[in-house]
């Protein structure tokens, strides 16, 4: 009997360090895969390289011409193409559409450019692609940085394109405190009532040297909260498994300095309950800004729609627990649906269409169990949730694009 007790557990030794081995093998493997692509990668284009270095073009800030493959933040690359006008897409734009033709401007961020994303696969090619199945139809796709300067180009120069839709990405966090310190004075824009035309005054300040969005709120923190916002690691095999492990959002600041709260990436203030004075005085110059929008489409003859993009921790329960975690917060000062819910009002009230794709993320990534965004903490969308995104939208747009068609297609 004894013998055979220890025949057993030599028998369960070699099975427990044979499979020890096989997966410390794998997981070396896979490690040192990733070290032989690293290289590749970061020696590759990346989104900056597809983008102007200072004013916009004929169609926003893409760089114009530019075709290559950048990285797409998983240790490869996606395909990337600008047309000589300056929109991401592969044939060039004639400032006419062509006869029968419905033209819709897809324009925001870098979210709409399609950070990382393939050519075929964001959010706005994907639209295209739908629209065309009922007749001829293109959408431009146009970076325009923040919605303030995205006014101004849409004045001087995308308005010349003639769409007959003009789709405005809102992302909620950076593009609220932008268009905040666009309009901020003395420099950069004014758009006042009641014609709400915008004007360029100046040359406004680089928004990273204006420390008032970086101000510290230690009420909204625990005492004690973490001073780095910490980068979560585990086995490479767990990954391929689960998935990439939750990660709080960034910061603008870096992880030494992840405790400010008005933070132009993260925008954890706007969050706030209830909001401190600047986040009110930010949303009601990101209000004037939708208005002037308004106001060129009725004066342009186009329609206007706002498609309000989350942040991350809006719709992913587990993104919202580790950036808890991480910043240190008062869960009861944060309230992650507000910024969306005051801008859906605000538009409601001044019969501006408004689209809010948060619940369509937040139920692919339940059924799925895969995160919608890019891993690390990024703030975008991966393909997966560029294609939810899509079909939050596609019936919204397909209202608004045909009910915009002459009777004459």
């Amino acid at each position: 009997m004894e013998e055979n007790i220890r025949t057993r557990l030599k028998a369960a030794a070699t099975v427990l360090v044979s499979s020890a081995l096989a997966l410390g093998l794998a997981e070396g493997a896979l490690r040192l895969r990733e070290r032989v692509r690293a290289p590749a990668a970061k020696s590759g284009l990346d989104y900056r390289d597809a983008v102007r270095a200072n004013s916009p073009g004929p169609g926003g800030f893409l760089k114009e011409g530019f075709e290559g493959r950048v990285v797409n933040g998983l240790g490869g690359t996606v395909s990337w193409r600008n047309n000589a006008q300056g929109f991401r897409r592969s044939g060039d734009t004639p400032e006419t559409p062509a006869p029968g033709v419905l033209r819709v401007l897809s324009m925001g961020d870098s979210f709409t450019a399609g950070y990382r994303v393939d050519q075929e696969e964001t959010f706005s090619r994907l639209l295209e692609k739908d629209l065309a199945a009922r007749g001829p139809a293109e959408v431009l796709i146009s970076e325009i940085e923040e919605p303030v300067t995205g006014l101004f180009w849409l004045d001087r120069s995308g308005a010349r394109f003639h769409p007959a839709v003009v789709l405005l990405g809102l992302t909620l966090g950076n593009d609220i405190a932008q268009a905040g310190l666009a309009l901020d004075p003395p420099g950069g824009y004014r758009i006042e009532p009641p014609d709400f035309h915008i004007v360029h005054v100046a040359e406004g300040p680089a928004l990273e040297k204006r420390d008032e969005i970086h101000a510290t709120l230690p009420e909204a923190c625990l005492v004690g909260a973490p001073a780095r916002m910490p980068i979560r690691r585990r086995l490479r095999l767990l990954d391929l498994a689960l998935g990439m492990p939750v990660q709080p959002i960034g910061s603008s600041r870096g992880p030494g300095l992840s405790r400010f709260l008005l933070d132009a990436v993260n925008g954890l203030g706007f969050c706030l309950v209830p909001p401190p004075l600047l986040v009110d005085v930010f949303f009601e110059r990101l209000s004037r800004t939708l208005l002037g929008y308004r106001a060129l489409a009725s004066e342009r003859g186009f329609a206007f729609a706002v498609a309000l993009f989350p942040q991350r921790y809006a719709v992913q329960e587990d993104d919202w627990n580790a950036t808890v975690a991480a910043y240190g917060l008062r869960r009861a000062c944060f309230d992650p649906g507000a910024p969306a819910r005051r801008l859906s009002a605000f538009c409601a009230r001044e019969g501006i269409t408004c689209f809010d794709p948060a619940a369509a993320l937040a139920a692919a990534h339940h059924r799925s169990g895969k995160s919608q965004y890019l891993p690390g903490g990024d703030m975008h969308w991966n393909a997966d949730g560029h294609r939810a995104v899509f079909e939050a939208l596609r019936e919204g747009v397909r209202a608004l694009a045909y009910g915009k068609i002459p009777s004459s297609m």
